[in-house]
């Protein structure tokens, strides 16, 4: 297939860049050191990325990692933010943030996140009318606007509902799932991870029932599907080759597994990406003129509504 990498433009050696525009149809891609943020202004766009099919609304924002496959499309007038965040710029080092899930999504925020999700939309709103007005960048807020995706929006935080982190626990998750990611097609046991935790059997497998895989035998089939599907759509191998380059026993349970999570078989999911690629990518990109009073506006609103609302909870 023809998805390929989209190279992102940074400007004045800023770590992020900005695109204001009304999404009708965009090509499947993926970004191999970006986390975007999709932050929709005015209507609504659907997203497909990995596994979620998901409808971001006005005033919601939706993340998608790097390496995600994904396309964004619309039925309606909208006005999004396409914002990219280089990981290979920041404070943190890309070899931290490479095996980080991020999950900053407007549509499943506990309490204790909405505060972080405002400064969230802030530091966007911010950034992008100093881009389009020309004024100096800040290095400053991206960095600041990464350490609050760490803290608020990671995957370990997906089923934590209260703010109190086990850090303990939290770099555990991640080194276990960095080294199933590594390890993909090679034969993974509990015994193995177990050991690598100091930890015995019953408790790792506790441990992972409070994280958002619930299991040993879901996060291994994540970690495998997870590389299926990036075979099956940069490349036209046959799928039972991708089935065994990919870990699984036998096709049969790469079919059931990867169904599980993508809602559909493999060769299904490839002629869905196929079918949608036959449209011809259709976006229109916000002038710096038009978008710099476009963002006013849209400034304007957000902290009116602030405003509004913590006066309602005083």
């Amino acid at each position: 297939m023809k998805i390929r990498q989209k190279i992102i433009t940074y400007k004045d050696k800023l770590p992020y860049s900005i695109q204001l525009c009304n999404i009708a149809h965009a090509e499947p891609h993926y970004h191999e050191h970006e986390l975007e943020l999709i932050y929709c202004l005015k209507g609504h766009v659907d997203l497909v990325a990995g596994h979620q099919n998901v409808r971001i609304n006005k005033g919601e924002i939706f993340s998608v990692d790097c390496g995600d496959i994904h396309y964004i499309y619309s039925d309606e007038d909208n006005l999004t933010i396409l914002f990219h965040l280089d990981l290979t710029g920041l404070d943190i080092s890309w070899e931290k943030l490479c095996y980080i899930y991020f999950a900053c999504e407007s549509c499943h925020c506990y309490p204790y996140q909405k505060k972080a999700m405002t400064y969230i939309k802030d530091i966007i709103l911010t950034l992008s009318y100093f881009q389009y007005n020309h004024c100096e960048g800040s290095k400053d807020l991206a960095n600041s606007l990464i350490n609050i995706l760490l803290k608020y929006f990671n995957w370990f935080n997906y089923e934590n509902q209260t703010e109190q982190i086990n850090m303990e626990l939290h770099d555990r998750f991640y080194r276990i799932l960095e080294y199933c990611t590594k390890n993909y097609n090679k034969k993974i046991t509990i015994s193995k991870l177990a050991e690598m935790e100091h930890i015995n059997k019953n408790y790792f497998s506790q441990f992972l029932s409070n994280t958002v895989f619930m299991t040993f035998r879901d996060m291994i089939q994540y970690s495998r599907c997870y590389k299926a599907e990036q075979l099956l759509l940069l490349t036209d191998l046959p799928v039972s080759e991708i089935s065994y380059s990919c870990g699984f026993s036998d096709s049969k349970y790469f079919y059931s597994s990867f169904k599980k999570w993508w809602k559909s078989t493999p060769s299904q999911h490839r002629a869905r990406y196929a079918e949608y690629m036959n449209t011809s990518e259709e976006i229109s990109f916000v002038c710096d003129t038009s978008a710099c009073e476009l963002l006013q506006w849209h400034i304007t609103q957000w902290h009116t509504e602030k405003t509004l609302f913590s006066h309602h909870t005083v």
